[in-house]
């Protein structure tokens, strides 16, 4: 090319995101480019990213875009670190949302399971094809060919059923009929941690029971469960209800009669300070009923109907509790009422549904987990956490847990619970490993009697598992832990899991669990925990609210670099509300990054260059030293995981240490160079900076990078691919001192500063300047005189001692 600034370039003026993006998100698929993102298993040090499979909604929204940006920039730095990179990614496949569009979107009974169920796999695949796309519009590039896997696949399932197999094997497997979470609109049970308390307005009744010729008040915010009240109780510390406890009261409307028992757990500061036990209003309710051996009254079904309820019975929860109520007002039997904000147990895993829990008496298949506690602690404690005070969300998690881990749900789209059980004695036969994977409820049992009692009456299980028994072991499955031992010693635990700080008490918790007792070791190394992309309101982002930001809407207009850079400078675990002002700077920032390139390249006549510090002037070596400094910054930055300390040091000091000021300074020696060394020191300067800089920020950008690479260096670099070249290290970049180029660019800004003050056009000539400042100051401008003039196009300079100032003189 000619060395010139020659105007056959090999760069358009503008840049373009969404031309460039594509060419390079369609040319990493192809097997050239395969090589940079294939897990080689080649015998290099390994660095293993446990990334979170999304649910299959076929929707991404910016909060789904932020953990791909976060997986995928921190896979490009392993890579160029030289770390061999096992970046997978799965999907999350079966849930309650996919049965809900099948059911209602395509009108398909979830009675012909069968069908049901290939209707399922059939939009979820519609949905990972439309989410894999978006994925790729914004840069991520896992290794889809070997490390893609699905939770619906067979293959998954049988090394779901593998790893229950093993646990049932250690006796952590039972079931049980017990008081269960239950969302009736879901149809489901569930485990404690899809649920949560949240603050609703109610009402507090205090409700007249008769013992004898007293009328005891209690204070409730359930009447509609008096059906199913079994007990009172009050507090044995309690001054005001002493002889109270043994006696019997009549509940009102219902009137069954009830023991008044004694139980320090009863809180006399609430309401009366007489409590009603029902089966179940709460958790508490459960203890009391196992600790007292209370009979158990079923209440409300699958559905939210009232049940046992006399004229009540098939009304919904909430009509129920209005009639109770006026039936309590016309027969004088409620005291009074307060309004109240009081926390009600909620299905909050699922933002669309947030349907308050009932307890209901289930049979149910559970793993065992409370006795694991201590097991989890300890494990977390030895992971590293990013950031530091995520862990105690764990640690408030493991020490809030009261239940064993329900793992069964009464859904059709999902993996089958492996198990058999003998109807006479409850005793669970597991199938035989080589049969896995099993559906028992097509499957015969492996055996026609059971090896405990003798019957022969052996049934299997309509329920499916928890999603989070498939999700918990997805590191097993990434590092080949059922399919390939080898890989798995090389690979497990992972070096780091991501995930958001939302499902540390699910998706964190149970993988630890489950994979530390089936490998004895913890699951990962690290943990990396990102916090939420809230919508530009300032809240969760929502379709009821209107606050939804997808990727598309910034893909289109600013390209996947902007938006991958705006994200990255958000903090981590921090929650942000969406803005779009940083993605319009980011897209700005590339400009002048492509300018800035377009504008050297036509003086890169070599292949490649190299510095010869004999030859270099004050400014060079004022550039190196911050090219010197910014990546010790960075490295430092990227090694820490604090991305957004990365993106503003790379920012900084490219559009204002490099465009800003030594670009403007370097171009007299490069139209017209005094000497032929001052040229080359110009030109060879300049390559360094900008393929050192390529390299810093290509995790960041990784789509203009490979753009710059591919028409600039690759014929003087060799590599396949920027994202195939070493990461930056400080001994690349020369060791010279910066200070008196520094001070020389402060002046050329300062004169710069005040040409722009006076409304003067940067190419125009002026008469003269004055610079004051001290000897040392002006012994630097005089040696470079002649660049100042160039820069600034000023004819004349005159110097004085004094305090710092610099002026312009017009002609």
């Amino acid at each position: 090319m000619p060395d010139s600034g020659d105007p056959l370039r090999k760069m358009d003026k503008t840049y373009s995101p969404r031309a460039v993006e594509e060419k390079w998100q369609s040319s990493w698929q192809t097997e050239e480019f395969y090589q940079v993102y294939r897990f080689k298993n080649d015998g290099r040090s390994v660095f293993v990213i446990d990334t979170p499979p999304p649910f299959t909604s076929g929707e991404l929204h910016m909060g789904h875009a932020y953990w791909n940006i976060i997986n995928d920039t921190l896979a490009r730095h392993k890579r160029m670190c030289g770390f061999d990179v096992l970046l997978p990614q799965g999907w999350d496949c079966q849930g309650l949302p996919t049965e809900l569009k099948v059911q209602y979107k395509w009108k398909i009974s979830r009675e012909n399971r069968r069908l049901f169920r290939e209707k399922c796999v059939e939009w979820t695949g519609n949905m990972i094809k439309s989410m894999k796309q978006t994925m790729t519009r914004l840069g991520y590039r896992p290794d889809w060919e070997h490390f893609e896997y699905r939770t619906m696949d067979k293959s998954y399932w049988r090394a779901v059923h593998e790893s229950l197999l093993m646990m049932h094997e250690r006796g952590l497997i039972y079931r049980k009929e017990f008081p269960v979470h239950w969302c009736s609109r879901c149809g489901t049970a569930l485990a404690q941690a899809e649920v949560g308390y949240v603050q609703k307005s109610g009402k507090l009744y205090y409700i007249k029971f008769k013992s004898g010729d007293l009328d005891l008040v209690v204070a409730t915010t359930r009447p509609e469960l008096l059906n199913a009240c079994v007990a009172l109780a009050v507090n044995p510390e309690d001054g005001r209800y002493t002889g109270l406890a043994g006696k019997e009261a009549e509940v009102p409307v219902f009137g069954q009669k009830v023991k008044i028992l004694s139980d320090e757990a009863v809180d006399p500061n609430f309401g009366t300070g007489i409590v009603m036990i029902c089966t179940y209003g709460d958790e508490q309710d459960i203890k009391w009923q196992q600790k007292h051996n209370l009979p158990i009254v079923l209440a409300i079904d699958e559905h939210g109907r009232m049940l046992n309820a006399d004229k009540y019975t098939g009304m919904k929860v909430a009509q129920a509790k209005g009639e109770i109520v006026k039936d309590l007002e016309a027969s004088g039997r409620i005291a009074k009422t307060e309004d109240m904000m009081h926390s009600v147990l909620t299905h909050t895993e699922r933002a669309d549904c947030m349907t308050p829990i009932e307890f209901l008496v289930k049979d149910q298949w559970f793993a065992r987990s409370k006795e694991f506690r201590e097991m989890v602690l300890e494990e977390g404690m030895r992971m590293r956490w990013v950031p530091k005070f995520m862990s105690q969300r764990l640690v408030d998690w493991v020490n809030s847990i009261e239940w064993d881990w329900l793992i069964s749900r009464q859904r059709v789209f999902g993996t089958p619970v492996p198990f058999w059980y003998c109807v006479a004695c409850g005793e669970i036969i597991p199938p035989r490993k080589e049969d896995l994977p099993v559906d028992t409820t097509a499957s015969p049992p492996p055996v026609s009697r059971c090896p405990k009692c003798g019957g022969t009456k052996i049934v299997g299980t309509p329920d499916v598992c928890d999603c989070w028994v498939d999700s918990s072991i997805t590191p097993l499955i990434i590092s080949g832990f059922f399919t390939d031992r080898e890989r798995f010693k090389r690979t497990y635990p992972s070096d780091y899991r991501q995930q958001g700080h939302d499902i540390v008490r699910t998706w964190l918790y149970y993988t630890t669990l489950r994979c530390t007792i089936l490998t004895g070791e913890k699951p990962f190394k690290g943990v990396l925990i990102n916090g939420h992309i809230l919508g530009p309101d300032g809240a969760r982002m929502s379709k009821s609210r209107g606050n939804v930001i997808m990727p598309e809407q910034g893909l289109n207009e600013y390209g996947a670099d902007a938006i991958r850079q705006a994200l990255l400078s958000l903090t981590l675990g921090s929650d942000f509300p969406f803005k779009w002002e940083p993605v319009k700077y980011g897209k700005s920032f590339l400009q002048k990054v492509w300018s800035s390139v377009r504008f050297a390249e036509g003086f890169f006549a070599e292949p490649s260059y190299e510095i010869r510090i004999e030859e270099l002037e004050d400014v060079d070596r004022w550039i190196l030293s911050r090219l010197r400094e910014a990546v010790a910054k960075t490295v430092e930055a990227m090694e820490g995981f604090q991305f957004h300390v990365a993106v503003d040091v790379l920012q900084r000091f490219y559009w204002h240490d490099v465009c800003d000021q030594y670009v403007e300074a370097v171009k007299p020696r490069l139209y017209s160079p005094r000497t032929p060394e001052s040229r080359r020191a110009a030109k060879s300067t300049l390559y360094k900076v900008i393929w050192t800089f390529s390299r810093l920020i290509a995790p960041i950008c990784p789509h203009i990078t490979e753009e710059i690479y591919q028409k600039v260096f690759r014929d003087g670099e060799g590599y396949v691919s920027i994202h195939a070249a070493p990461y930056p290290r400080v001994e690349e970049v020369p060791a010279v001192e910066g200070k008196v180029g520094e001070v020389l660019v402060r002046v050329i800004a300062e004169l710069r500063s005040r040409k722009v003050e006076g409304k003067i056009a940067l190419s125009a000539e002026v008469g003269g300047a004055y610079i004051q400042s001290d000897k040392d100051t002006l012994r630097i401008c005089r040696e470079n005189e002649w660049l100042i003039k160039e820069v600034l196009h000023i004819k004349e300079v005159r110097y004085g001692e004094g305090e710092p100032k610099a002026e312009l003189k017009r002609d």
